[in-house]
């Protein structure tokens, strides 16, 4: 039976494709990076509600290993005084991710507030 130029065509193709996937995934593989997470933490005013002090709570994992019960504290001051702290917990934050979250603080929101966050701990899964 003879094979019209399409299915060599599509055959070609797939040949093709499928040495690419394994040359990629043996790329990948020799040049593997074992990084532990690399945890950021942003944190942004929360818009529509100017009297209360809430904010959200972006923590981005840069790493190349996931990140379990991710715990982070931040602490409000104002003129140099510590007047409120919250903690935020992510149960999860897998690599190259972004989690949100929002805080509540106690005391109203003042002018020259300043914020100072630390992250406090997380496991390895």
């Amino acid at each position: 039976m003879k094979k019209n130029p399409l299915e060599w065509f599509v055959f070609g193709l797939s040949v093709v494709l499928i040495l690419a996937l394994l040359g990629y995934l043996g790329v990948k593989a020799f040049h593997y990076q074992h990084t532990p997470p690399d945890l950021h933490v942003e944190i942004f005013p929360e818009k529509g509600r100017p009297q209360q002090n809430i904010h959200r709570v972006e923590l981005t994992n840069r790493g190349e290993q996931t990140a379990e019960n991710v715990l982070v504290e931040i602490t409000l001051f104002h003129q140099g005084q510590e007047i409120d702290k919250a903690e935020v917990s992510f149960p999860i934050a897998p690599k190259e991710s972004r989690q949100e979250a929002w805080i509540t603080f106690k005391k109203p929101k003042q002018a020259d507030q300043k914020m100072q966050v630390h992250v406090l701990g997380y496991n390895k899964p």
